[in-house]
């Protein structure tokens, strides 16, 4: 209370010594003449003395801690030496001078002694004088005209004193005013009131602000007297206030709102509020800055509370006047809720909260542009206003827990970045709820309720909260990089890329989490994380050189990784080593990165060598790298013939090591085969980086392109004549260079070459680099080579597009299985080499010239396509004939399959035909043909075998390649035959077709590629030998997907030409889908084209990169690809969303030509695709609940369908089930409970039929009784998460009702489960019975205690339904023991205990109720499904199914977390006692389940 200042006259002084034991000791004072009485000497009185006892409670208190404030400081009363120079102006001055008050000082009132006896003093001065109590009117009027705006001592009496007690060396400044003194003395206290309300009222009333000397505001200073009087005069302070306030001035109500904290009884804040709201009608005026603060401290009622919360959420969203700097004291305004911390209030304000983050952040968005950049006070208002949430969740446990709940019920639409910004909150608040929390978010991440993107939310809104809790967020996303499910993994990938790029005080941070996963177990995580830093590294090439010492660690853990993930780390380790130029190159990484490849490749282990080569490709790729040119005209003719020409520098030591791994690995043909084809691929993928603007050095390239060209031409092409080998006459063939016309001018012998591939696998030479192996490879370079130098130009080496091929001449022989069959088993196998390596060699050529714009080379490519299909099929029927033992030869060389080895011969077993008896092949059909057969017919397996009867294998239209058929990879080129070549359904082509059209043949052939790279793209590489491959569209997928969006438009195009052609078959048939017609080779080919184009645009549009802002050009563009012919010339350019919804009705459409069951699978994903893409923008609910509700009516027209197969038979097998599962899936998606009862009646009816033979559903033709548990699993599904979201939903009037239904829905499956009989439909019930009991127990019972009272009847009736439930698991427990059905028997335990809780459960609840009475436990017996007692166990030990067919297994992405695994439960039997009769069974049938 006091401040020490030090005396003028001793500066130096220090402070006096005090003893806080010593007595108070007031010496006597002389007496001094006075004008109106004297001054009697006081005599030493004690502290209780001292106090009036006429003082109120309150003031006695403080008189008593003035006393002791006194004592502390042991102080003196002063001698009458510190007299005022002045003489007094009134009775009221000349008071305050006797009683020791100095009152010449400019801003302040000196005391000769402190307060206590200067009350004391005024005391006595007033009561002793002979005018008393008159002279109390003449003080009050004295006090009055003290306290006018414009006297000298209204100042000095509103603020503190200066303490100057004679003896001591130090002078105290004392916080308490003069006017608070008049107010401890009883008799002056209600004048001196009553003369500060009538100064405040005045001063109120002015418009103008009242200051005294020194720019006081005066109002103020007269509030702050009344704080003392709060409790004693709450009710006359708040009379004169609320008088005063409603005729107050806007700057005087400001001054009486900021004192109103202290000024007002806690009792009087809720009458206040409701002044405060009368008075200011608008919400911005109600919620000034002033008035938020004053509020917030506060007590105020629930009602008040309740008001205040409505006003707030109308201001709130009014966007203009609500600031960053208000919403922070808004929201502690609402916090003050928690001081009642009762459910409903706790529940109403997260409900408020959110609602208003919301609102906010939605206005945001659409004011994006205006707030993009933040105000400057917007950090510290953010942290503030995150303060105060912090705050309130440690100050309540109930708010943490609601907050916990409410987000974790949120539907998917509701969820917002607020909410992922309160979860990491959650986490920081209490770190042992991280676990659930982390669950939450990877639940909500598989089903795609959070997407990346809300990181991007969160940078725009949150930026500075997330700059706190990142830690906490990278904890998360460390532990979903090890997720096995892909969604969440690639959530974590992308988003620790978005962190990088958007914080860049984490990024060392991020650096070591992921090289902490590259020492993980999982060869999956490793290989995730490296493929990760590989993009950081390319996307934020400077910030990774900043810490490229980091990463050499990598180094050492080379030794541990896998081939392909050698190549990642490889890759970048020396683009970081050996960066782009403008960036600072780290040399201790450059020598150890040169040392450890040198070391690999003179490593006597081939996987260390393999090891070598791939690091060192990464080498040459990222040293040679430093040109930012293209080759002009002038040096398209200069050539560079040695290394010694290059000049000296990085490109120089790119071809040193060039020149040394061939050295190293000059005698293995598989490892220069693998040299090759990395260093086509790593060319090819940095070719397309549109990161970087670096690429080759000219001169290397020039120098690399001349080598290569040169080493092809050496070893492969064949000028002289082929000869004899082993027995087989070999022979120049498929020579098409002569069929140009553009040719005639060319030298003959250039016509005339050929590839030597039969001599160079019947009869090796011996040298590495003329292996058969390194063909394909090494052309794969020279083409990529060329394409570089020359401008995607081949034309030096066009000729070997159609060159001629050394092979057998029965290669293309009508008869070529006859004679293949007379030749031995090694023979066998060298011819089947022979044709594995041609197929290649036709493969890389190909897809090398099919990007040529020349007319007569795109002539040879598609005839010399129609012959690769050609020679594909030939090799299929080879294949059946092959010898037992047999393995294809390494089409790639990463990871070599060892030919001989029994355990690599994937080939099925087929039967072999004899050499005499070649007529026959097993699977084949019998067809009659003419003799005049025409050879382009070979696409259906026409074989002549003399004068036979032709033999026509079954074609298989759903699979292009069986198992042993692996060959090389198709080049992305192919797809530019999609787009430049025009397309023709007639099969087999006409004659003028032949080399300017596609054929369905072809179409087929390139669909099917481009389907697999994008299934490897989407869903991951699924065929084991492709795993380790390095292919540009595995690479960088972003430059294939917008490869393929170039065609998409063409592909739209081949897609309505064959829905026409299905719909004009249909229209032909009557749309009979049975018939015959339907089921010829060529409508077969085409259905097969039609289900490719659908399922390549559902891969396409279910990329999860869509989400990244960076690939809306591309998105937009390729949505645009697929509009409607009629609708895409618009006026405008609609939203993407509006573009997706457009499309997503079109192909709705094309139900009607969907005739297979893939492809309506198919449809079904690009619908789900499609939806997700317009779940944006406005109307955005309303149209995804009606696009939702478009996909399910059409998967019950497809459901309804009888499909059949190719052939013409009915849909069956394993593969038909997966696919009914997933339209199942889309059936009862989302489905409401009035329609799943619709369903579940309608299907009663009909079970009936399944369990008479070789019957189906009529609703679902497809479905029979071995695969009827597909649909039961999804009925059953269905049930139970429609009712965990309704329990996860705010609760509703009568929430009984929900139970009610799903009982219902229970009993209803019970029955159908009694109709039809089968096993597997017992171990579904008996699941989802225990889970529908598990959430019962944990959201039901407490639900039960509100209808015990009101509604009996209704809660007997829910227990007689629960207990039909409750008796048939019984009996199905007992039935299953006693046959020895393990399936069921591993859930009795488990089901055992939860129904043990559910009955003591009940039973509490109804003790509680005092209806004990009505509820009674008793022994069930021993029955089996049909209600006989079972005596003896029966000894037969079945399988879990008898199903006929293959069923898929459970879905794992039903979640179950919502199940608290503590809660179990037993029997529930609230039946009534048993007769005599039932309680005398026989002791043995008693139950021995439980």
């Amino acid at each position: 209370m006091y401040r020490k200042f030090k005396k003028r006259n001793n500066a130096l002084a220090g402070l006096n010594t005090i003893d806080e034991n010593a007595t108070i000791k007031i010496p006597r004072g002389s007496s001094a003449k006075q004008t109106d009485a004297t001054i009697e000497t006081l005599a030493v009185e004690s502290e209780e003395e001292n106090i009036p006892a006429s003082q109120e409670q309150t003031q006695r208190f403080l008189s008593q801690h003035s006393i002791a404030l006194a004592a502390t400081l042991g102080r003196t009363q002063s001698s009458s030496r510190m007299n005022s120079s002045r003489q007094p102006n009134s009775f009221f001055e000349m008071v305050l001078m006797n009683a020791g008050v100095q009152l010449d000082q400019t801003d302040t009132f000196v005391l000769s002694c402190d307060h206590i006896a200067i009350v004391s003093k005024l005391r006595d001065i007033l009561v002793q004088s002979t005018k008393y109590p008159e002279n109390i009117e003449t003080f009050k009027t004295g006090l009055n005209a003290a306290l006018a705006p414009k006297s000298k001592l209204a100042q000095k009496l509103l603020s503190g004193c200066t303490i100057d007690t004679a003896g001591e060396d130090q002078v105290y400044q004392s916080q308490n005013s003069m006017f608070i003194n008049f107010l401890m003395i009883d008799f002056l206290r209600e004048p001196c009131l009553s003369v500060l309300f009538n100064k405040i009222e005045e001063l109120a009333k002015q418009e103008r602000v009242q200051t005294v000397p020194g720019c006081l505001p005066l109002l103020p200073m007269m509030l702050a007297q009344l704080r003392y009087l709060t409790l004693s005069h709450s009710d006359q302070i708040f009379s004169h206030i609320e008088r005063i306030f409603n005729n107050a001035s806007e700057s005087s109500k400001m001054d009486i709102i900021s004192s109103a904290e202290f000024l007002l009884d806690a009792s009087k804040h809720d009458e206040f509020v409701e002044l405060l709201t009368i008075n200011y009608s608008s919400s911005k005026d109600l919620f000034h800055l002033t008035t938020l603060q004053m509020l917030s401290n506060l007590t105020l009622n629930a009602r008040t509370q309740g008001k205040l919360r409505e006003r707030i959420l109308e201001f709130v969203k009014d966007d203009s006047s609500c600031s960053h700097v208000t919403l922070p004291h808004l929201i502690r305004l609402l916090l003050n809720s928690l001081n009642q911390d009762t459910d409903d209030v706790v529940r109403e304000l997260v409900s408020t909260l959110r609602e208003i983050f919301n609102w906010r952040h939605r206005m945001q968005g659409e004011n994006f542009q205006e707030l993009a950049i933040p105000a400057a006070g917007d950090k510290q208002s953010q942290l503030e206003l995150f303060g105060f949430l912090q705050q309130g969740l440690k100050r309540s446990k109930r708010f943490y827990q609601m907050w916990q709940r409410t987000i974790s019920g949120l539907a998917a639409s509701e969820f917002k970045s607020f909410d992922f910004i309160m979860l990491l909150i959650l986490i920081h608040i209490n770190e042992d709820n991280t676990l659930f929390i982390e669950n939450l978010f990877r639940r909500r991440i598989k089903l795609e309720h959070i997407t990346v993107n809300i990181l991007d939310e969160i940078k725009i809104h949150y930026s500075h909260i997330l700059e706190q809790h990142i830690n906490s967020l990278m904890h998360l996303l460390h532990d979903f990089m090890r997720e096995k499910n892909r969604i969440v993994a690639d959530f974590a990938k992308a988003a620790y890329s978005i962190l990088f790029k958007i914080c860049n005080s984490i990024q060392k941070s991020i650096l070591k989490k992921l090289l902490e996963l590259t020492f993980d177990k999982s060869a999956q995580h490793v290989t995730t994380t490296l493929t990760l830093l590989r993009e950081l590294q390319r996307k934020n090439g400077k910030h990774i050189q900043n810490c490229a010492m980091l990463l050499l660690p990598l180094l050492d853990r080379l030794s541990d990784l896998t081939l392909p993930q050698t190549r990642l780390a490889m890759d970048l380790l020396c683009h970081v080593a050996f960066p782009e130029p403008k960036l600072p190159e780290c040399a201790p990484l450059q020598d150890q990165i040169e040392m450890v490849v040198k070391k690999q490749q003179i490593n006597r282990t081939e996987y260390v060598k393999r090891q070598g080569i791939i690091g060192c490709v990464q080498l040459i790729d990222a040293i040679a790298r430093i040109e930012t040119t293209l080759i002009n005209n002038e040096d398209l003719q200069t050539s560079v013939d040695s290394i010694t020409s290059l000049p000296d520098g990085r490109s120089k030591q790119a071809a040193n090591l060039i020149m040394l791994t061939q050295s190293a690995i000059c005698n293995s043909p598989e490892l220069l085969a693998l040299f090759y084809d990395e260093l086509a691929s790593v060319l090819t993928v940095r070719y397309y980086n549109a990161e970087s603007i670096y690429m080759l050095d000219n001169q290397f390239l020039m120098w690399l392109c001349e080598l290569m060209t040169y080493r092809f031409q050496q070893s492969f092409v064949n000028d002289h004549q082929p000869k004899t080998v082993n027995g087989i006459r070999l022979e120049c063939q498929k020579n098409i260079n002569e069929l140009d016309e553009t040719n005639v001018n060319t030298e003959s012998a250039v016509l005339d070459i050929g590839i030597n591939i039969s001599e160079l696998v019947l009869s090796p030479n011996g040298i590495a680099s003329d292996s058969i192996f390194v063909l394909a490879p090494l052309f794969h370079l020279v083409s990529v080579l060329h394409n570089q130098r020359y401008q995607y130009s081949l034309e030096l080496v066009n000729a070997l597009q159609g060159c001629a091929i050394v092979l057998p001449t029965f290669f293309d022989d009508p008869n070529y299985l006859a004679i293949f069959d007379n030749y031995d088993e090694e023979t066998q196998k060298r011819i089947l080499h022979i044709y594995y390596h041609t197929i290649n060699w036709m493969r890389v050529t190909t897809c090398a010239f099919a990007s040529q714009k020349h007319e007569a080379t795109r002539k040879r490519v598609l005839k010399r396509l129609a012959d690769l299909i050609c020679t594909e099929q030939r090799l299929k029927s080879l294949l059946t004939h092959a010898p037992v033992g047999f393995a294809p030869p390494p089409c790639q060389f990463l990871n070599i399959v060892k030919q001989g080895a029994p355990q690599q011969v994937t080939r099925e077993k087929r039967p072999t035909t004899s050499k005499g008896k070649a007529n026959k092949v097993n699977n084949e059909t019998i067809t009659e043909e003419p003799q005049s057969m025409d050879q382009s017919k070979l696409g259906d397996f026409s074989i002549k075998l003399g004068n036979c009867k032709s033999i026509k294998c079954k074609i298989n239209f759903e699979q292009l390649y069986g198992p042993m058929e692996s060959f090389r990879q198709l080049d992305v080129g192919i797809i530019v035959l999609l787009k430049e070549q025009p397309f023709s359904l007639n099969y087999p082509l006409e004659d003028e077709e032949v080399g300017t059209h596609l054929g369905v043949l072809e179409l087929r052939f390139i669909l099917t590629d481009l389907v697999h790279k994008l299934d490897t793209i989407i869903n991951g590489c699924q065929d084991v030998t492709e795993a380790g491959t390095l292919r540009s569209h595995v690479a960088k997928p972003e430059h294939f997907m917008s490869d393929l969006e170039k065609c998409l438009g063409e592909i739209h195009l081949r897609l309505i030409a064959l829905a026409a052609h299905i719909d004009e078959e249909l229209e032909k048939v009557n749309n009979v889908h049975s018939n015959l017609d339907l089921f010829k080779d060529r409508f077969n080919y085409v259905k097969t084209c039609f289900g490719l184009c659908i399922h390549l645009l559902a891969l396409y549009f279910s990329w999860n990169e869509w989400s990244d802002k960076s690939k809306i050009a591309l998105l937009e563009s390729s949505l645009n690809s697929l509009m409607p012919p009629g609708q895409r010339k618009a006026a405008k350019k609609p939203s993407i969303a509006r573009i997706a919804s457009q499309i997503f009705d079109y192909f709705c459409k094309y139900e009607k030509s969907v005739l297979v069951l893939g492809t309506a699978v198919q449809l079904h994903h690009l619908l789900r695709s499609l939806r997700k893409l317009s779940c944006s923008g406005e109307n955005a609910v309303q149209r995804s609940n009606q696009q939702a509700e478009d996909i399910r009516k059409y998967c019950t027209n497809m459901l309804r369908r009888k499909w059949y197969h190719y052939t013409g038979g009915l849909e069956k097998g394993a593969q038909c089930n997966v696919h009914l599962d997933k339209l199942i899936k889309g059936f009862l998606k989302d489905t409401s409970f009035e329609r799943q009862k619709d369903i579940l009646f309608a299907l009663k009816e009909e079970c009936l039929l399944l369990n008479k033979k070789d019957l189906s559903l009529e609703s679902i033709p497809n479905i029979k009784k071995p695969n009827f548990p597909l649909l039961f699993r999804g009925l059953c599904e269905i049930i139970i998460s429609t009712l965990n979201s309704q329990c996860s939903s705010p609760a509703e009037n009568d929430r009984f009702k929900l139970w009610e239904s799903t009982i219902c829905l229970l009993n209803g499956l019970l029955e159908i489960v009694q109709t039809v009989e089968q096993p597997r439909n017992f171990g579904l019930f008996l699941k989802h019975s225990q889970l529908f009991l598990k959430l019962f127990l944990q959201h039901g019972v407490s639900v039960l205690e509100t209808i015990v009272r009101d509604s009996p009847e209704r809660l007997t009736k829910f227990f007689h339904e629960l207990q039909n439930v409750t008796k048939f698991l019984h009996n199905l427990c007992c039935h299953s023991k006693s046959i020895k059905n393990t399936a069921i028997i591993s859930y009795i335990p488990s089901l055992r205990e939860t129904l043990e809780t559910l009955v003591f459960r009940i039973k509490a609840l109804l003790a509680a109720n005092k209806c004990h009475a009505a509820f009674h436990i008793s022994i069930l017996d021993n029955k089996d499904l049909h209600g006989d007692a079972i005596v003896t166990p029966r000894g037969s030990l079945i399988n879990a199914t008898n199903s006929d067919e293959e069923i898929p297994e459970d879905d794992v992405s039903v979640d179950e977390t919502y199940i608290n695994d503590d809660e179990g439960s037993t029997l529930l039997d609230s039946s009534s006692r048993r007769s005599a009769n039932s309680r005398s069974s026989k002791s043995n049938s008693r139950s021995k389940c439980f």
